[in-house]
Formats: C-alpha cells, sequence, structure tokens
C-alpha cells in the first residue's frame, strides 16, 4: 500500500474513533453528516464539523478528547481554531 494511502487510512480511523467517542455529546444528525464527511474523504472537514458542533449544542468532552482533537489538528494542518473552541467545555474532575 503507498505511504500516502496508509496514512490517509489512520488518520480517517483516528477521526472516526473520535466521532464514536464525541457521538453521545452531538445531535445525531451531526453524527450522521460527519459519518458521511469521513466516508468521502473529509477528514478535516468532518472535524471542523465536530468542533463547530459540541460547541454550539453545549457539549462536554475530556482532556484526553482535546489531546486528540488537537493531534489531528496538527497533524492535518487545519486552523488551531477548532481546538481552541473546545477549551471552555473541557469537563473538570
Amino acid at each position: 500500500m503507498h505511504e500516502s494511502a496508509h496514512r490517509y487510512e489512520e488518520v480517517q480511523g483516528r477521526v472516526r474513533g473520535l466521532l464514536i467517542t464525541l457521538a453521545p455529546q452531538l445531535p445525531a444528525v451531526t453524527v450522521g453528516l460527519v459519518d458521511e464527511m469521513i466516508d468521502a474523504n473529509e477528514c478535516g472537514v468532518a472535524l471542523e464539523i465536530m468542533s463547530e458542533m459540541l460547541v454550539e449544542s453545549g457539549g462536554m468532552i475530556s482532556e484526553n478528547s482535546l489531546s486528540d482533537v488537537a493531534s489531528l489538528v496538527d497533524d492535518m494542518g487545519l486552523d488551531r481554531v477548532n481546538v481552541e473552541r473546545l477549551r471552555s467545555l473541557v469537563e473538570t474532575k
């Protein structure tokens, strides 16, 4: 398998795993849309939608999930606003 195809599959798996983790915090329609974006090879769009809709829906996320988002944003070269807007949603223990 070509290295870039392998890398994309790895990113795709990470984004899908994040969706599974965050799905309870998102409206069902958003979960469906994000899943479709992942299937359409639009992982960056999928991650941006998750970030926006978590804020809009007032969801809470763990520090680990925030770290996962940050890692994906950096790996995909996305705008860090997708991480910063989630900081206020991190659950405090």
